[in-house]
């Protein structure tokens, strides 16, 4: 089944996305509104989709559009129609370009004339490297080592100057188990940070682990938590305070130096050697969540990392049709004398 309508309502506001196809089930446009249920006012954006084979022009227009105008007149009985739209009123043109269902380009023009694009090469079906020049020329490259369609590593290079080098090692299940970030001082490559990935019976995700460089050391600094029971979830993230900003430097003059050329001179002070051995990882975020059969939340709590205290508390009404597929979510907050009241809805509607 194909979706064919969003509707998302809250007490102050309204998104309704409508969504249209052609005879091969192509999105071929799609009209989006906003309206304030305060000041009544109402914005809206057209997306219009030209085909040629794989590759399509998407287009996009503003409310204030003569192409707007028309569409919503007429209906989207024009869809793939000629001579009712045109480039010069767009607000961005994107094309995307396929070659035996492999994406090998997409670019950007907006209104005000600025442009970026993406380029992408393979090799025996994997994807390779890809290309990306930024609005201000600026040409990003990222190299992919590949061993079958598993990467194994990708470098970047900003103007054909190096950037960081990231590797992947798996599980013999294929399950990711680690991710090294490296860096270049001077001409010296450096371990800057390093996630590892540990997973239950069902190769569920349960815990991250991150660690980074603290004057010239590896430290743990983050751990992201989750532990599964039945259909409830509980979510914990350990973190040394704001140590985040600066890890991954090289040694102290370096992170110093970066503070410097960020504008925080202020956090030297706070930053020195012994910050990330005396400073603890400290309970910084705890939820817990249930989920239904579909893995949807139905119910999200949020704890007070300090006392163990409930402090928020929303719940979710999911029903879907008879294929599984979501057909309504309402969204209740719990108030705090236990009442529930209603926070946002939100439909889906399908056709054959």
């Amino acid at each position: 089944m194909l979706l064919t309508k969003e509707v998302y309502r809250e007490e102050s506001f309204q998104r309704i996305k409508k969504i249209f196809y052609n005879e091969k089930n192509q999105i071929i446009g799609t009209l989006e509104t906003f309206k304030g249920k305060e000041d009544g006012d109402e914005s809206g954006r057209l997306d219009v989709q030209e085909y040629t084979g794989e590759s399509y022009r998407l287009i996009q227009y503003k409310n204030d559009t003569k192409a707007y105008a028309h569409f919503t007149s007429q209906g989207h009985k024009v869809l793939g129609k000629p001579g009712w739209y045109s480039i010069e009123e767009a607000a961005s043109v994107q094309d995307f370009k396929y070659e035996n269902g492999f994406l090998l380009s997409r670019s950007y023009r907006s209104e005000d004339g600025a442009t970026y694009s993406h380029n992408y090469t393979y090799q025996n079906g994997v994807k390779v490297s890809e290309t990306t020049v930024a609005v201000d020329g600026t040409v990003t490259k990222i190299n992919y080592t590949c061993q079958g369609k598993t990467v194994l590593s990708q470098s970047t290079f900003i103007n054909d100057r190096f950037s960081d080098q990231i590797n992947y090692r798996y599980e013999p299940n294929g399950l990711l188990a680690e991710e090294q970030k490296f860096l270049k001082h001077g001409e010296n490559l450096y371990l800057s940070t390093q996630k590892n990935f540990f997973y239950n019976a069902k190769k569920e995700l349960e815990k991250t682990e991150h660690h980074g460089r603290y004057d010239g050391k590896m430290h743990l600094y983050k751990v992201e938590e989750t532990i599964r029971k039945g259909n409830e979830r509980t979510i914990k993230l350990y973190l040394i305070p704001e140590v985040e900003m600066v890890i991954g430097q090289y040694d102290m003059a370096s992170m110093h130096d970066y503070l410097k050329r960020s504008h925080m001179e202020f956090a030297i002070s706070i930053f020195n050697k012994e910050y990330i051995t005396k400073t603890k990882l400290q309970l910084l975020g705890h939820n817990v969540e249930k989920v239904d059969e579909q893995g949807k939340v139905i119910e999200s709590k949020i704890i007070n990392p300090e006392n163990n205290e409930e402090i928020g508390k929303v719940l979710y009404r999911n029903e879907y049709n008879e294929m599984s597929l979501l057909e309504f979510v309402i969204c209740y907050r719990v108030l705090e004398d236990g009442r529930t009241e209603e926070s946002n809805i939100e439909k889906y509607y399908y056709k054959d």
